[in-house]
């Protein structure tokens, strides 16, 4: 499943509020299919049956010049849910 455009506009505006060095940049969208950790249940004796969930994450990166008139590519990472939630942003240095 693809994110919608709702969605993807609140990331967006979130993003550009936090970080707006990347305020422009259209992300490169990746979905991945997870499975609980059994040993968690092991560990918490649950018999319950393990359910896959889908998490996306969102790469928005862009080239900029340092103060000594290097370039880096910055890279800012965020994790979301099956429901489009933010899980986590993670910013490359």
């Amino acid at each position: 499943m693809l994110i919608d455009r709702e969605h993807m506009d609140r990331i967006k505006k979130r993003v550009a509020e936090e970080y707006p060095e990347f305020k422009d940049v259209e992300p490169e969208i990746t979905s991945k299919e997870v499975e609980p950790q059994s040993g968690v249940f092991e560990k918490l004796n649950l018999g319950a049956p393990k359910q896959f969930r889908n998490i996306y994450r969102l790469k928005f990166a862009r080239v900029v010049k340092t103060a000594d008139e290097s370039l880096i590519e910055r890279i800012l990472f965020v994790t979301l849910d099956e429901n489009f939630e933010i899980i986590k942003i993670v910013e490359s240095r």
